[in-house]
């Protein structure tokens, strides 16, 4: 038997907030001005987080677009993502679930390889860059998956192991 989950009511999150800016006040004091630039860090995050704990940061189809758009999208593809990583011949897509800083949230893993088969260093928010190049060129595909991008013919298909 499946139980539904339902989302937390306005007047339930503002409780928790105010639950946890009673707590964050008790332990590092009334001024916020005197806390730790980490401790506020921490605190804004998590304010933020609880306000959006019933949202997925990260929806299953970021982009809806025009099919003229998604083409122009797919015909693109490759030069951005030789501007984010030159070379890159192969690029598989791993989507991981975390919950480093409060609700789950799925961000992705981007591995690019060389014609060589050797694995390319991807700038800092590099993986990032590329999820958001791949499902705004295919919004359809299923990004609960693994994939795998190929530059030579501009598909992506499930990867699999072999």
């Amino acid at each position: 038997m499946a139980t539904a989950l339902e989302p937390l009511h306005a007047e339930d999150v503002e409780a928790v907030l105010i639950r946890l800016d009673a707590d964050y006040r008790t332990i590092y004091g009334p001024d916020l001005s005197a806390w730790s630039r980490g401790v506020r860090g921490e605190y804004f995050e998590t304010l933020r987080s609880r306000r959006t704990m019933d949202h997925e940061a990260n929806p299953l189809h970021p982009r809806r677009a025009s099919a003229a758009r998604r083409r122009r999208h797919r015909r693109q593809l490759g030069y951005r993502i030789h501007r984010i990583a030159p070379g890159a011949i192969t690029v598989l897509l791993t989507p991981v679930w975390t919950d480093v800083h409060g609700p789950m949230e799925r961000v992705f893993v981007v591995t690019a390889r060389n014609a060589d088969g050797h694995q390319l260093k991807l700038p800092r928010g590099g993986s990032r860059q590329i999820a958001s190049l791949m499902q705004g060129a295919y919004p359809n595909a299923n990004w609960d998956r693994t994939h795998t991008w190929r530059a030579d013919s501009n598909q992506l298909t499930g990867w699999r192991a072999s």
